[in-house]
């Protein structure tokens, strides 16, 4: 999955969470809605974050070590 797909499926999700606040919260929509789309932007990040992580991976890490 490319990131471009996975900032869509992110963004989708945070766009049903809020639109379905009215569900699970009736007198407290608006808080509803601010987590679904903050806990949506975290797992996005989280997401990229990993993503990106492995596309330059560091691969068996050598030591130097000069005497003196």
């Amino acid at each position: 999955m490319s990131l471009a797909l996975g900032t869509l499926f992110f963004v989708a999700l945070g766009a049903v969470g809020s639109l379905s606040a009215p569900l699970w919260a009736q007198n407290q929509t608006g808080l509803v809605r601010i987590l679904a789309v903050v806990a949506a932007f975290c797992l996005w990040l989280s997401y990229a974050l990993i993503y990106l992580a492995q596309m330059n991976p560091l691969l068996l890490p050598t030591r130097n070590i000069k005497a003196e």
